[in-house]
């Protein structure tokens, strides 16, 4: 008997054993379940693994390795994966819609990889720094240098990416580089110093409305400091904002190194060891690092900071199971019949459907600059000139993967024109000993020719990660190239690919028509051929000022934004809505083929009660003589403000196509919340009782009309994850579209 009962004494301990060994892979339990369980049956060791990069194997639970580092800033960073436009790009299509659809393909494409065990989709954007300055390196990366237009591009963006499985994430977006990270040489070792109030009026809006509103599910924190303490190991801002006042309850993972930073760059602590403690404390979790050899230093300090006192391992706990929930959230422990995801096939990748979207992509962000009745062109000229370093180069831009098709300037001009194409390279980007031979060559075609085509820019030679742009002026003998050729033929077309604001005054006044493409994808040059030759008409607009030159320009290291002035020297601003210089382009400019009006500006009420909206209408006639899309800018001002507000800030918009002599009614809400600032003693937003003039514009400085209302005053109730903003719309249709939408 006593056998017997032994015997069943061990049987029950293995069906319970068996029974709690499987409670993690079970897909009835409830996630919290689930991650709870994994954890308790990892090591310290490897537990710790998991705050690096590159996680190794669980072997004997049978978890395999495990790359957690993804890049998809404007495409995957991956072979055979389409390249849409830059981000400064798909800003200025003013499109939240159309950023969807990119996103949504971007993450078609991305789990098509995982699918076939090549990827994982834990992404690193999209990059949400403002661009307060165009000196910044990375300023490509930005949609805007407007909080609320930065905000709206930003959200589609994570949406898409994201999926709207009720069980499952698509991808995970990790929003960057938390905070006011906008300067790249040598940021590691410096503090962005800001105020609060432009903290939360100007650098945290884009960061807030993808937390709250759309629940990414993933923040990096930048390399530089803010106000004195390191942003991966900053107390107030990850746990104090971030997590307590934002209710986010995701993975925070440090930038390149960041935690190391911390003790080896910032200066912060004395060793590595008080740094990752710190940062674990802080509300980090995670350090982005890669190396085939090595771990993250992160991940090397970590256990000597439990062995020293300086951490728990119930505190490293926290963020491992944060870190975990996602990959259980992803699927990566669920059979693949569970997730709609896993369905999606690597034919997505670089599609005909994809490379169309970017190719409308494309089309929608290009902006004419201006336009002397030389645009759009006709296709029988009988010889055409194409100039220019860019020409016969399809630029991607900075974080760009590799597609198997790329179409240049040069090749798409070529397919559209019926005349002769004859192409020179004018002269390097930067600038070599070839160049005036260069020029010379230049020169002669441009004699023969009856139009040139001229296509200048910058590239990562001269603006991305740690290199800054010294001069907003076009590199190297570009500028010269212009000239040379302006001199000797008058019907120049001169075509920008930049990375943001670029000193072109002189050919402003002196070339008749002026396009700036971008940095725009892999179907870049049919969409520019399309634009020339006027089978589509330019919609994009600026999403951000173009000054004359640097010198316009405060100091690069002043985060300051709205307009002030101190004893040590001039007033200082930045942006549209404080800065009062003489813009080259303002922020929202952007001309058309066709003519557009707008008229019959309503309000649907006088006074705007406390947390109620506003609806502004107006009518928009296209008067010219072709179809076009006309951007509709709403903008408000604070007429009797007793604080520093903005002239004017972009606060609603609307992208919409117009046939020839028709007219559309446009409706744009505006939230209660589009009235307030924010008030440092309160720590909150706050509306004050008064008249504002909503004005409504075809640009930041063309405004067309305007209306006033009386605006009664409150206080924004602080919303936090699983409460939503007055922008969220939850009656959007794309938050129930279908995973295979694009496919």
């Amino acid at each position: 008997m006593r056998n017997i009962t032994s015997y069943l004494i061990l049987i029950f301990l293995i069906i319970g054993n068996i029974t709690n060994a499987q409670t993690w892979k079970d897909p009835n339990e409830s996630i919290n379940v689930r991650v709870d369980d994994l954890l308790s049956k990892m090591t310290l060791e490897e537990k710790i693994s998991y705050c690096g990069s590159a996680i190794p194997a669980i072997e004997r639970l049978g978890i395999p390795e495990y790359m957690w580092y993804g890049e998809a800033l404007h495409g995957l960073k991956a072979w055979n994966a389409t390249q849409f436009p830059q981000n400064i790009a798909m800003g200025s299509t003013w499109n939240p819609d159309l950023m969807f659809d990119v996103a949504t393909a971007i993450s078609n494409e991305a789990r098509a990889l995982k699918n076939s065990g090549q990827k994982e989709v834990m992404m690193f954007s999209p990059t949400v720094n403002m661009a307060r300055d165009p000196r910044w390196g990375r300023n490509e990366e930005c949609y805007s240098e407007d909080p609320f237009l930065m905000s709206e591009i930003a959200r589609m963006y994570v949406r898409g990416m994201q999926g709207n499985d009720p069980n499952y994430l698509k991808t995970v977006t990790t929003v960057k580089h938390f905070v006011a990270n906008n300067v790249d040489f040598r940021r590691e070792f410096s503090h962005s110093l800001v105020r609060q109030k432009d903290l939360y009026e100007y650098y945290f809006p884009a960061y807030n409305t993808c937390i709250v509103d759309e629940e990414a599910a993933g923040i990096m924190t930048g390399l530089n400091g803010l106000n004195g303490v390191p942003c991966s190991a900053n107390n107030w801002l990850v746990n104090d904002v971030l997590r307590d006042e934002w209710g986010f309850k995701g993975y925070v993972i440090a930038d390149w190194a960041a935690v190391e930073g911390v003790e080896k760059r910032l200066r912060f602590v004395n060793t590595q060891e008080e740094a990752a403690a710190l940062a674990i404390k802080s509300g980090t979790d995670q350090e982005c690092f890669r190396h085939k050899t090595k771990s993250a230093p992160f991940v090397q300090a970590l256990k000597p900071a439990i062995e020293q006192g300086l951490l728990t391992e119930s505190e490293l706990d926290v963020s491992v199971n944060r870190l975990l929930r996602l990959r259980f959230m992803t699927g990566d422990f669920d059979d693949p019949k569970l997730n709609p995801y896993s369905k999606i096939p690597q034919s997505v990748l670089e599609s005909e459907t994809h490379k169309k979207l970017a190719l409308k992509a494309a089309e929608q962000s290009i902006v004419l600059l201006k336009n002397d009745d030389v645009l759009p062109l006709k296709k029988n000229i009988e010889k055409l000139a194409v100039i220019g370093p860019f020409a016969n180069r399809c630029w991607l831009g900075i974080y760009s993967g590799n597609p198997k098709s790329k179409i240049t300037p040069l090749e798409g001009i070529q397919k559209s024109a019926n005349g002769e194409v004859k192409f020179a390279e004018g002269c390097s980007i930067t600038g070599d000993i070839t160049d005036e031979e260069k020029i010379a060559e230049a020169v002669a075609l441009a004699k023969k020719s009856e139009t040139v085509i001229l296509i200048v820019g910058n590239d990562e030679s001269t603006a991305t990660e740690t290199l800054d742009r010294l001069s907003l002026n076009l590199p190297g003998k570009q500028h010269q190239l212009i000239k040379a050729v302006q001199a000797v033929n008058k019907n120049v077309i001169l075509v920008l690919v930049p990375s943001g604001s670029t000193s072109i005054g002189w050919e402003q006044k002196n070339i008749p028509g002026i396009i700036c493409a971008w940095p725009n994808g892999q179907e870049q040059g049919t969409a520019l051929a399309n634009i020339l030759f006027g089978d589509i008409n330019p919609g994009g607009k600026l999403s951000a000022s173009w000054v004359k030159s640097e010198n316009q320009l405060p100091n690069f290291h002043d985060y300051n934004v709205s307009t002030w002035r101190d004893d040590y020297g001039p007033e200082v601003a930045r942006t549209y809505m404080y800065s009062n210089i003489d813009y080259l382009y303002p922020f929202g400019y952007g001309l058309s083929y066709t003519q557009f009006e707008i008229q019959d500006i309503k309000l649907d009420k006088n006074r705007l009660e406390a947390m109620g909206d506003v609806l502004v209408t107006a009518k928009v006639a296209n008067i010219g003589d072709r179809d076009g899309d006309e951007i509709v800018q709403v903008y408000v001002r604070d007429k009797e403000a007793s604080h520093i507000v903005p002239k004017k800030a972009l606060k609603g918009f609307k992208r919409i196509h117009i046939k020839s002599g028709e007219s559309k009614t446009v409706t744009i809400k505006l939230p209660y919340e589009a009235f307030s600032h924010y008030d440092t003693s309160l720590k909150a937003f706050k509306v004050e009782a008064g008249d504002f003039e909503i004005m409504i514009g075809q640009s930041s400085e063309k405004i067309v009309g305007s209306k006033t209302i009386e605006v009664a005053e409150g206080v924004i109730p602080k919303i936090r994850v699983g409460q939503k903003s007055g922008y969220f719309n939850a009656e959007d249709e794309n938050r129930t579209k279908k995973m295979g939408l694009l496919i």
